[in-house]
């Protein structure tokens, strides 16, 4: 059978308060075409779905009708899990009605989280919470945390693992997960699933899986240089860190010829040779509606070093100077003479130049929750490991109500 693996879409993320919705609606258009012109059998999707656990009800209605084309192909079975943007009450409201059309939702890890394929079983995995995997008791250090947290997240896999090969029968069985695994990239636009990325797991913890179907981490990637363990990447750059990215799906074929699964231990070309159990592994890059570019400029040359830029991009410029100009943002959108639209104006000073008048740090724009959390800490000069954990609690908590 044939699977298109796509996660972090994101829905109604904005990029310093423009709006990114006809981006996602062009990203939509083109994977239902694809899941058409492909024979797609089955859409795993894992993960952070929205950007927020109370998504705007444009980014609700886009994906809904989503939904509906999907159904209306009658041919892709679809299999959606909750990430740590998502709000799990928020999925799982519609799951009982969209399991009529073969669309298997999962906000929340449950005893229940098996999805029969036809070609293969999903171990269909959501991001899995710290009230998912361990009681909190007081007293406890960061270090004992982070390890119940690995741990926790080991058993749940080998549990899941093992009954999935129960079901499967012989028949290929696919991983899903949202979490950050070591030996992979990050960008900015991520957050921090665990405090300090307690989370954080070896790739070795999907030893016995066929395939697995990662979201979280926004750059398509193999993970430790294993083909068969893959984040798919966002559709869309999701901040200007992400400006060179290729964006892509995996497209998975599986074949039923392979009874055992291929160890992690061989390196990347050993599995391909022994046929990865039958599993064939391709990239399908995703059109690019809006391009975002990250240039540098000089202070002489500026009006030529932005000749180059596409019409219609948005940029984030940063200009050498020798010395400070207040100024220089005026400058830089005169410069872009409306061709493209410059969202952040950055200056290169040299270290012995002092500029009161530039921001030191990220603004307001650029932080999440826990980051203007630790912000405080800091200014207040407090030590705060047991603290922010007790803030990603209760914001777990806040997000997963809404």
């Amino acid at each position: 059978m044939r699977i298109l693996h796509t996660a972090d879409w994101h829905l109604g993320a904005r990029l310093i308060e423009r709006d990114r919705l006809a981006e996602h609606a062009a990203f939509v258009d083109w994977l239902i075409d694809t899941l058409r012109s492909e024979k797609i059998d089955a859409l795993l999707l894992s993960g952070d779905v929205f950007d927020a656990a109370n998504p705007p009800q444009d980014a609700v209605a886009l994906y809904f009708d989503f939904l509906k084309r999907l159904a209306d192909l009658k041919t892709v079975k679809a299999i959606i899990t909750g990430g740590n943007h998502d709000s799990a009450s928020h999925l799982n409201a519609p799951r009982d009605l969209l399991r009529r059309f073969d669309v298997h939702v999962f906000g929340h890890a449950g005893a229940d989280n098996l999805v029969d394929l036809g070609g293969c079983v999903a171990a269909a995995v959501p991001f899995l919470r710290e009230r998912d995997l361990r009681q909190a008791t007081a007293g406890e250090t960061i270090a004992t945390v982070h390890e119940q947290v690995r741990t926790a997240i080991r058993d749940h896999y080998a549990a899941q693992l093992a009954a999935a090969r129960t079901l499967s029968q012989g028949r290929p069985v696919i991983a899903m997960g949202h979490l950050t695994v070591l030996g992979a990239t990050t960008s900015d636009s991520e957050r921090d699933i665990h405090i300090g990325n307690l989370g954080s797991i070896g790739a070795d913890v999907f030893e016995g899986f066929d395939y697995t179907a990662l979201g979280h981490l926004h750059r398509p990637q193999r993970v430790a240089g294993h083909e068969t363990i893959r984040y798919s990447g966002s559709p869309i750059a999701l901040s200007f860190s992400e400006a060179a990215d290729a964006k892509s799906v995996v497209i998975i074929e599986t074949s039923d010829h392979s009874s055992a699964p291929i160890p992690l231990s061989l390196d990347a070309s050993e599995r391909q040779r022994n046929g990865g159990r039958g599993m064939k592994i391709e990239l399908l890059p995703i059109p690019v509606t809006r391009q975002l570019i990250r240039v540098k400029a000089e202070r002489a040359t500026l009006a030529a070093d932005l000749e180059n830029v596409p019409a219609g991009a948005w940029a984030e410029v940063t200009v050498k100077l020798d010395a400070p100009e207040p100024d220089l943002d005026r400058q830089v959108r005169e410069a872009a003479a409306s061709r493209f639209e410059v969202l952040k104006v950055l200056a290169d000073l040299p270290i012995s130049e002092t500029a009161p008048w530039q921001a030191k740090a990220p603004t307001l724009n650029d932080l999440q929750p826990r980051d203007v959390f630790r912000e405080l800490l800091t200014e207040k000069q407090i030590e705060g490991d047991e603290l922010s954990a007790v803030f990603d609690e209760l914001l777990a908590l806040r997000e997963d109500k809404n």
